[in-house]
């Protein structure tokens, strides 16, 4: 991917990234806060310390965007040995109990003035294709209701909203990327 004639590389994180990774989520993510209209103290990627984001890094897979060296897009993907931690209901019940695993997509980013470019997609679609992602045949993610833009993205993708629940302060709908166990997914550019 190229914006400007500058190329984009994207790679897995390293430790040392961990600091400029942090501001990133939290940019992106007080931008997704007041589109989903979610109050100030909710969202706990707006106070995580720089530790934390070391840790994750560490423990994950979390992959950045980076533009002459400096991150403008990250995402984690985690390992889930039980699916049913994120059921709330006989509905997310029912297609979380076919699958003994899944992968968790979460503090998903990208830099302000390259939303829209398709980077976000290529994050996604490399994030799909980890094999974290693939194994079980199922990725995991919850994103705001309210937050329309975000919703379209992940149902262009190929996301299926399960449910949705508030237990957070505000209504999160689970969704879910199932793809073939053959290894053919219906990743979209």
């Amino acid at each position: 991917m190229e914006d400007k004639n500058i190329e984009i590389i994207i790679r897995e994180a390293v430790t040392e990234d961990a600091k400029k990774v942090s501001v990133l989520i939290k940019d992106a993510m007080e931008h997704y806060r007041e589109a989903s209209g979610i109050r100030h103290d909710v969202l706990e990627s707006l106070t995580e310390s720089v530790e934390s984001v070391k840790e994750r890094i560490r423990r994950h897979h979390c992959l950045i965007a980076t533009r002459d060296g400096e991150p403008v897009g990250t995402i984690t993907v985690s390992y889930c040995d039980n699916p049913m931690k994120y059921s709330f209901s006989s509905t997310t019940a029912r297609t979380l109990t076919q699958y003994k695993d899944c992968a968790y997509i979460s503090r998903f980013a990208v830099l302000e003035e390259l939303r829209d470019t398709g980077l976000g997609v290529t994050l996604m679609n490399e994030a799909l294709r980890l094999p974290v992602s693939t194994r079980s045949g199922l990725a995991l993610l919850h994103t705001a209701i309210a937050n329309t833009k975000m919703k379209e993205f992940y149902l262009n993708r190929g996301f299926l909203i399960l449910d949705s629940e508030d237990s957070r302060g505000y209504e999160r709908a689970l969704f879910a990327f199932m793809s073939d166990h053959d290894g053919r997914d219906n990743l979209t550019a």
